[in-house]
């Protein structure tokens, strides 16, 4: 891809031919931008009460990235003409984006007043909900309108991108399948079923979605990233392929030299070449070149966290949390990274408040779905789990929660996270394990865990997760119910790799409960999923050797934890392994000294 190359606007226009969603897309096609930018404006300054050509200024601003001059064009184009409600959607989106959502809310009343299709009316009003943080009214409005006009993608498309930011894969996908059957060659809804794919495990139709976005835009930012991911993750980082790989991340860079998940890519690249020290020092530069930008210590703290260095991780993911606290991924992080670097009971101090983000900064921090604007709603007893509308007003944790302006606990985070999360199955999921393994507030861990089966009770991810909390929990009986629960969800006709450690768990209750032949028949079947082995070789392995030991192979447990470790399978797996192969050799040098 050429360095001029730009990004141009793809909207998604309704019958009456107003645009209902509008994206970047990379476009490999030179152009004079500057030029054009020049004329434009010099053409708004000559004729200023004009429209047409000032929307073409704002168009051409918002391609070349300079959000805050489009907004102000398109306000100009609005005040010039006002019945124009594809231009009054387009900047209620951008500034939606910006995280400037009473604004936005403004522009797409405005709109609404104006639309004369019932359909597009609804499509805004999910808009509006999605700004006040209504994820539930957002979904409603939004599948109105795909009811009244059911051949018109945009609706589907929205829909589907709710569900996806609420943690419903399942949901999302049938929304994205439905605007490809619309449009097969859809770029965004290609890569949006990409990434719900991967979410529930159809690593197969994951595959062949990405393969359809490279084939109909193969020089997409988006696509790249992906493509290089799941090479990575494939462990294509040697030899000739490792080549192909590098040079894939190396479009990325090209394409986003200042996107902290195109340097997240070849950070991981190294990871997984055994070249740890090079990776951290990829991401280690990235924050000391943007110290202001949270997905840059986002991903700095993973890369720590996955190469087991738990107390800079922690340092690093607390920082993230600092300068955004906005973002879920972050809060599920820090239930993960506290918790192993022994940081669970102290007040941890923050660094002082930092500078405001900057643009760029800001629009990357951004998350995928809003946050807040619910009450938060828990059963606080295994029995207060029917529904009940009670807000919560004790806090899960016994004591002082020790949260200030300048310190956090791991209990505080917690709260926050379902406080500011509620709608999204996977916080309360999480919350259940802090629960449970760091507090040991059995009971009241996995009442929370199950608000997720309640939120999402089609999503067989979300019963396999609470059934780990249970198992985790001591309660096997309740265990298997719910992992068993979760499998009988999952489609007959794909494999999925949360197949594998489902089958692995529930063998390992079923043992626990003394039923053997129910055990070996699940852990058997973890066995068995070797096709599936390529998408991800280290997990496999680690996957696998813990069936072989539950099965009594320890010779074949310990080769493939050691195969496992060889394709450089991160921590905190990577620790685990290493303790049982040393823990294994113990006991079989113990076994052959008593033979002798």
């Amino acid at each position: 891809m050429s360095r001029n190359t730009t990004l141009r606007v793809v909207s998604l226009t309704q019958s009456s031919g107003v645009e209902l969603n509008a994206y970047l897309v990379g476009d490999s096609k030179p152009t004079r931008q500057e030029q054009k930018l020049k004329t434009l404006s010099e053409y708004v300054q000559q004729y200023p009460s004009g429209w047409k050509k000032r929307l073409e200024l704002a168009n051409l601003l918002y391609e070349m990235g300079h959000i805050e001059q489009a907004v102000e064009e398109y306000r100009q184009v609005i005040d010039r003409q006002q019945p124009l409600i594809g231009v009054r959607l387009q900047l209620g989106k951008l500034l939606q984006l910006m995280g400037r959502e009473v604004e936005a809310v403004a522009v797409y009343e405005s709109a609404s007043a104006n639309a004369r299709n019932e359909a597009t009316r609804q499509h805004i009003s999910g808009s509006i909900a999605l700004c006040k943080c209504d994820t539930q009214a957002a979904i409603l409005a939004f599948e109105s309108a795909a009811s009244l006009e059911p051949d018109n993608a945009a609706h589907w498309l929205a829909l589907g991108q709710v569900q996806m930011g609420r943690g419903d894969a399942v949901a999302a996908l049938r929304a994205f399948d439905t605007v490809l059957s619309l449009n097969p060659d859809d770029v965004v809804a290609l890569i949006d079923s990409y990434d719900a794919s991967q979410a529930v495990g159809n690593v197969r139709q994951a595959q062949r979605r990405l393969s359809k976005v490279l084939e109909v835009a193969p020089g997409d930012f988006r696509a790249l990233k992906r493509l290089a991911d799941t090479r990575c993750r494939m462990r294509l980082v040697s030899g000739e392929e490792g080549k192909q790989t590098k040079q894939i991340i190396g479009s990325v860079l090209q394409l986003a030299p200042d996107a902290a998940d195109a340097r997240e890519l070849l950070a991981y690249y190294h990871l997984f070449r055994g070249e740890s020290a090079n990776g951290v020092g990829v991401l280690e530069r990235f924050t000391e070149e943007h110290p202001n930008h949270p997905r840059g210590w986002y991903s700095y703290g993973r890369c720590l966290f996955h190469t087991g260095e738990y107390q800079k991780a922690a340092e690093a993911m607390l920082k993230a949390y600092r300068l955004y606290p906005q973002d879920c991924e972050i809060y599920r992080a820090l239930c993960e990274i506290l918790p192993a670097a022994g940081m669970t009971s102290s007040p941890v101090p923050l660094d002082p408040p930092q500078p405001p983000l900057k643009r760029g900064e800001l629009e990357q921090a951004k998350p995928s779905n809003c946050t807040g604007g619910t009450p938060l709603k828990v059963p606080l007893f295994k029995g207060d789990l029917g529904g009940s509308n009670r807000r919560l007003k004790v806090p899960l944790f016994k004591g002082d929660l020790g949260r200030s302006n300048n310190q956090v606990t791991l209990a505080s985070i917690v709260e926050e996270m379902l406080d500011r999360f509620p709608e999204r199955w996977s916080v309360w999921t999480t919350a259940g394990r802090v629960l449970v393994e760091s507090f040991q507030e059995i009971e009241r861990g996995c009442g929370v865990s199950a608000k997720g089966t309640q939120l999402e009770p089609q999503l067989p991810d979300a019963w396999f997760s609470h059934g780990r909390v249970l198992a985790l929990a001591g309660k096997h009986r309740e265990a298997v119910e719910a992992l068993a629960q979760g499998w009988q969800l999952l489609p007959e006709d794909a494999g999925y790799l949360q197949s594998v450690s489902a089958a692995v768990w529930l063998g390992e209750s079923y043992r626990l409960l003394g039923d053997e032949v129910a055990s070996r028949k699940w852990l058997e079947k973890a066995c068995q999923f070797r096709e599936l082995m390529e998408f991800d070789p280290a997990m496999a392995g680690y996957w696998q050797g813990r069936a072989l030991l539950g099965l009594g192979d320890v010779t074949e447990a310990v080769e493939a934890y050691r195969s496992a470790m060889s394709r450089r399978l991160l921590y905190p797996f990577r620790g685990e392994v290493e303790e049982a192969v040393k823990r294994l050799k113990g006991k079989r040098r113990k076994g052959d000294h008593a033979k002798a």
